[in-house]
């Protein structure tokens, strides 16, 4: 086993050529081949063009519900709601979110000052904020961030109920070394956390900001468009507001350090924050604010399709919740990385008629029996591709109180089994997790890639923030993700069972501890083995990354890439000259090197192609 930064690679490569199965332990009696038939049945008609790309504004949306149902019916699992039906129903709304005319904010301070911003250059309404008013003073409330794991409260000591609040974006320390996860972002930074922190603080409003640390002058302090952090309304009104009008205000009215210092302006205020690691959360003297906001859209009802498996034994109340989202891009456009295909199918083969089929066919053996220890909830969400939505619905609405929930397993993406590498992310989230996923590992003959973190782009994510721990098995980005031609056709359909194999023992793993598993924060530093992995100091994009090379994300400062001047927006084509087949193969040669070795890149920027020799760096810790 080697050790990577924030991940380990587990090879088993004795054992590639090795197919076990293990659907056919239960009651029923099916052979490899038939179980494979199944699932392919499943995955290749979700992805059928009949279903139209399965987008939440189609008819094959409901087609695709259908199957699902009938396939639970059939396997014997059980309604999962509350009155005995499958569905839980919640809005998304579709199409332009339209700003309407009575959009508005004025600011009024000391000595009767009153500023009214100009929309589009001085604000911008924010549609998960949702259409209302509000009248209040000004409270600074930092970052917004309240962890009691980091010892860090922007609330502590501050009453922000029926205020407007003043909230920056981000996290601080947000480098290196620094606080929370450093350069990685942590839950404290998601907006999802930050709107359920002030409204259960009661705040009445919210004027959003930059932080200065990523937003560095006027040139880059953009203003993100109505619809940027989703179409649900889940929060107070919310606008974003550019750095020149916070530090008109607090050239007005300076926020208070220790020391008698006064701070005039956001840059002051992030440094000190930077600096100390302290909040500097206070009302901001002498100023109020008038804030209305209003947005026009369509919205469409779409359901989480929920089924049960009951548990048996003492341990019958608690709950395993496994998931995957079956809605994808119907006809493109909205999501879509191919604009000028817009009007063809996106079938969505492997995002995300995979994962469903990997829910589909657990439902299945959990109901053949034995009885699991556990209650088993089956969820297929729909409203993913629209920003989590259905996952989040059910944590704000759950039909099994969350309390009792112990583990969550999503499924996102598994049709693309190449050199048998299954990635595993989440495995820190719970102490227990590392000796079930290794003990997994020793069943089901996969290579897989353990990453401790919960990763933010899924079904799992909500569940992780209220703080169950969560699973997410997923087998690569590929460069026709969020196009036409991600088909049925493309997949590895064995593959695809494989994994679901694998998970099955998760599964089981979960279930068969005596107690529920105790949930950790998957932040660097805290139940991790030390990293041995050489350091380069790049940070991929993961949805352009494929087949075709590695697109660079990010580029660390003083890193060995950026010494051979790699940059935002290179493609690594070759890895030590071998051909990249996805971001994995710059992982496996990083694993099998060490500090102080040179690690040969191709390049393409543009139409140029380079080479460059990276010298690696110590391990990050």
């Amino acid at each position: 086993m080697k050790f990577g930064p924030n991940r380990w690679f587990v090879s088993k490569a004795p054992f590639l050529a090795i197919l076990i199965s293990l659907g056919n332990v239960h009651a029923e009696d099916l052979s490899r081949e038939e179980i494979v038939r199944r699932v392919t049945f499943d995955i290749e008609h979700l992805a059928s063009d009949e279903l139209e790309g399965r987008g939440v504004e189609t008819k094959g949306i409901e087609l695709a519900a259908d199957h699902i149902l009938k396939e639970y019916e059939k396997a014997g699992v059980k309604p999962g709601m509350s009155d005995g039906t499958w569905r839980q129903e919640f809005e998304v709304r579709i199409g332009d979110v339209v700003v309407t005319d009575e959009n508005s904010v004025t600011l009024k301070g000391p000595e009767n000052a009153e500023l009214k911003l100009k929309l589009e250059s001085d604000f911008q309404p924010i549609r998960r904020g949702g259409s209302g008013k509000a009248s209040a003073s000004l409270v600074f409330i930092g970052y917004g961030i309240n962890s009691d794991e980091d010892k860090y409260n922007d609330y502590a000591g501050i009453d922000v109920k029926g205020k407007i609040v003043v909230l920056i974006r981000r996290e601080p320390q947000n480098r290196s070394g620094g606080a929370f996860r450093g350069e990685e972002t942590s839950p404290n930074a998601y907006i999802d956390r930050k709107l359920e922190l002030l409204k259960t603080s009661g705040a009445a409003a919210v004027l959003f900001v930059n932080d200065t640390g990523s937003t560095s002058g006027p040139d880059t302090d953009e203003l993100a468009a109505p619809a940027s952090f989703g179409t649900e309304e889940s929060a107070v009104p919310f606008v974003h507001v550019k750095q020149a009008v916070v530090d008109q205000i607090l050239k007005a009215s300076p926020l208070k350090a220790d020391g008698d210092r006064k701070l005039s302006s956001l840059k002051d205020v992030c440094a000190l924050i930077d600096e100390t690691l302290k909040p500097l959360s206070q009302e901001i003297t002498g100023w109020a604010a008038d804030v209305s906001t209003g947005f026009q859209g369509k919205s469409v009802k779409t359901y989480n399709l929920i089924g049960v498996v009951e548990g048996e034994g003492p341990l019958a109340d608690e709950t395993i919740v496994i998931g995957a989202h079956y809605d994808h891009l119907g006809f493109g456009g909205y999501g879509s990385r191919t604009a000028n295909r817009t009007g063809e199918v996106h079938n969505g083969a492997d995002d995300n008629a995979s994962g469903t089929a990997a829910v589909l066919e657990l439902a299945r053996r959990a109901s053949a029996g034995p009885k699991p220890k556990r209650r088993m909830v089956f969820i297929c969400f729909s409203g993913e591709e629209r920003g989590l939505l259905g996952s989040a619905h059910y944590v704000n609405s759950p039909v099994y109180p969350l309390e009792k929930t112990v583990a969550m397993i999503n499924f996102d993406m598994i049709g693309n089994l190449k050199n048998n590498l299954v990635e595993v992310n989440g495995v820190g989230t719970a102490k227990e997790f590392p000796d079930i996923v290794k003990k997994a590992d020793e069943v089901v003959p996969v290579d897989i890639t353990i990453i401790e973190g919960a990763f933010a782009g899924s079904d799992h994510l909500p569940f992780y923030q209220k703080q169950i721990p969560v699973m997410f098995c997923f087998t690569g980005m590929t460069d026709i993700y969020h196009t036409p031609d991600d088909d049925s056709s493309t997949l590895n359909m064995e593959g695809a069972v494989l994994v679901i194999d694998y998970t099955e023992q998760l599964l089981k793993g979960i279930d068969n501890l005596e107690t529920r598993p105790e949930f950790a924060s998957s932040q660097p530093g805290r139940r991790r083995p030390t990293s041995r992995t050489p350091y380069l100091g790049l940070q991929p994009d993961l949805a352009a990354s494929g087949a075709d090379g590695i697109v660079i994300r990010a580029v660390r400062p003083d890193s060995p890439a950026q010494a051979v001047g790699i940059t935002t927006g290179d493609v690594i084509t070759k890895v030590a000259d071998a051909q990249v087949e996805g971001y994995q193969t710059l992982i496996e040669k990083l694993v099998a090197a060490k500090a102080g070795d040179k690690l040969k890149l191709t390049i393409k920027r543009g139409e140029q192609t380079l080479e460059v020799e990276a010298i690696l760096g110590p391990p990050q810790r």
